[in-house]
């Protein structure tokens, strides 16, 4: 590598300053969308304490008490990252924001330094990855830090195919157990790690394509062996982990409709990689129910001519092949809707190594059809249009209302609108809040639009009309019910009872959720305890705070780790000092590397307390 570091130095370090300058308005954005929960509340990632158990766990088991699955993701690396990375940067996101970047950049720079090593012209190479660093598509992976998995499976994977390509010429194992670490960091980044494994395949036939009569140094038998090894333990881990292949989305996709939408998402993400104007988290294309000219026969007929085009450049040779791999693999199972709700069947994310294999194709072919000055000057250009929609759409990630409000320009659907409401209410913007809330409800009507709704007009002190929301939200079948959402709606409805003086409603309705919801036995006890003692039953509340003392220790929720708090401060109040204490320290050591903003407060609240029992 050093030999390409000197060499080609003119070429690459535009690329990765390009990478970088590209990206770096986007560091003042804050925590947005899954960010508030896969690291402000998540005790996961927080406390070091709990590094095994969060790689052993899908990356939303937080969410519950970790007995059960909370989704069919299960990624490792990506959690080690988070660890990392909160130990770095705790609730800072800037420093977040500048790891992302840093990744990418390191991501352009493999890819640049790996098409040099499998021949590819150095100008090639530069507008490649040129303008693969600057594509507005790259915008959900790098600038929303949730979004980073695909940027981490990509650095990993290239880097893998460095070495791979290493233990071709050399035979060296070094270089095979290097690659083979390297794959298990891919395969714990994302699930499309496993569809990689048959692109090694692909790279022995392209580095073999001149000397197809010379053996070469290494078995590479024993190389896809190893790496195929690799992906069964995975698969194997996965399974063990979650319980199951995958768990299925609360709205799936039907197979039919699935099928029948392959086209329209296939012509959705060409459209993204060609022409990326519009652009959002979330897009308005919805499953084919019924054939028509818009949603199937036309992008249809852009799939098949794209796909005749990709048959004749192929047919040049390995090299064109071995593009097609990095293009096709990673992106087959972002084709299939039947792992999505029915109103996010498409991302950008998914696009972040397909592009580069795509631009593997398209460029070098253009170098072939025309003078290499015209088209690095048109190239250019091209990076400057596309660097100026991503310094602007990097604009959107500043916050959750900005975000949305942007999305909502590109998808009016139910599951953008719902976002929007969540960060409208998170500001206490309540009546923009419920009424987009009910502009989801009236697209398609979900228990977490209900819940969100419901919990907007609690603070509006429409309490009757927030009772109505949230029973409705609690009537959806369990297939479409996130256990989770359930504990949420359960405990909207209690504030909102306790909030009108209907404590025994609000108990009632507590003690039924604490039968469905045994994960979350301490959360809810600490819910009914506060119902109680509002009512004046302070010595019952003491009971329900005791009982649940030890689940308490085991669940994952802050509010279920304040069962210790309140049992302190209630302890506190009967002047039982000694248990006081106890239960105040038991509460400081449970919390201890928390950085969720209520945990705070709570916590320096037992600190304090627990001066004035001295």
């Amino acid at each position: 590598m050093t030999f390409y570091l000197r060499k080609d130095a003119k070429w690459y370090l535009p690329v990765v300053l390009a990478a970088v300058l590209v990206f770096a308005n986007g560091i003042g954005g804050e925590f947005i969308y899954d960010d508030m929960r896969q690291i402000v509340r998540n005790p996961l990632i927080q406390d070091v304490g709990n590094t095994w158990k969060a790689i052993t766990s899908d990356v939303w088991a937080f969410k519950g008490d970790g007995s059960i699955a909370g989704s069919s993701y299960w990624r490792p690396t990506f959690t080690l990252w988070q660890i990392v990375n909160f130990q770095l940067f705790g609730m800072s996101p800037a420093g977040w924001h500048v790891g992302n970047i840093a990744l990418h950049a390191l991501a352009c720079f493999l890819a640049f330094a790996l098409l040099r090593r499998w021949e590819f012209s150095a100008p090639a190479a530069f507008l490649i990855t040129l303008i693969f660093a600057v594509h507005p598509v790259h915008v959900e992976s790098v600038t929303w830090i949730a979004g980073v998995p695909d940027v981490l499976l990509t650095v990993f994977f290239l880097a893998s195919l460095w070495f791979a390509t290493s233990f071709y010429k050399t035979g060296s194992t070094n270089n095979l157990i290097i690659s083979a670490i390297l794959y298990a960091l891919v395969l714990g980044s994302k699930e499309i790690g496993l569809l990689c494994l048959p692109i090694y395949y692909v790279l022995f036939l392209y580095l073999g394509r001149e000397n197809e009569k010379k053996k070469p140094k290494a078995d590479t038998r024993i190389f896809l062996i190893v790496h195929g090894v690799l992906a069964v333990a995975y698969f194997a881990g996965r399974w063990a982990v979650l319980g199951e292949l995958g768990a299925r989305p609360l709205d799936p996709v039907p197979i039919g409709n699935a099928i029948l939408s392959v086209p329209s998402m296939a012509a959705f993400y060409l459209r993204q990689m060609f022409f990326p104007y519009w652009l959002g988290i979330n897009y308005d294309l919805q499953p084919v129910e019924t054939i028509g000219l818009t949603n199937f026969i036309i992008p249809a007929a852009v799939c098949i001519a794209v796909a005749a085009g990709i048959y004749v450049l192929v047919k040049r040779g390995m090299r064109e092949r071995l593009a097609l791999a990095l293009f096709a693999f990673p992106l087959l199972l972002a084709l299939n809707a039947t792992a999505f709700p029915a109103d996010q069947i498409v991302h950008d994310r998914y696009l972040y190594l397909p592009l580069l294999g795509a631009l593997m194709l398209v460029v070098p072919l253009a170098f072939k059809l025309t003078e290499q000055k015209f088209i690095l000057a048109a190239g250019i250009a091209i990076c400057a249009a596309l660097a100026f929609q991503t310094v602007r759409y990097n604009t959107a990630y500043a916050n959750d209302i900005a975000l949305w409000q942007w999305t909502a320009k590109v998808d009016s659907g139910s599951f953008t609108q719902g976002q929007l409401g969540s960060a409208l209410a998170e500001a206490g913007r309540h009546e923009e809040a419920v009424a987009a809330y009910t502009k989801a409800i009236d697209a398609h009507p979900t228990p977490r639009n209900y819940l969100g709704r419901g919990r907007s007009l609690i603070r509006l002190k429409q309490h009757d009309r927030a009772i109505n929301d949230l029973n409705v939200g609690l009537q959806f079948p369990d297939e479409k019910m996130d256990i989770y959402a359930a504990y949420q709606l359960y405990e909207a409805l209690a504030v909102a009872y306790s909030e009108t003086g209907r404590f025994k409603n609000g108990l009632d309705n507590l003690a039924k959720a604490r039968i469905e919801l045994p994960m979350y036995f301490a959360a809810i006890s600490n819910n009914m305890a506060i119902i109680l003692y509002q009512a004046g039953q302070k010595e019952a509340a003491r009971i329900e705070l005791e009982n649940a003392r030890e689940a308490a220790k085991n669940e994952l929720l802050p509010e279920s780790k304040s069962v210790l708090f309140r049992l302190g401060l209630l302890y506190m109040e009967q002047n039982r000092r000694d248990e006081a204490r106890t239960a105040l320290q038991e509460y400081l050591a449970q919390t201890n590397g928390l950085s969720e903003k209520s945990v705070v407060n709570n916590r320096a609240q037992a600190a304090k307390a627990l001066e004035r029992l001295r």
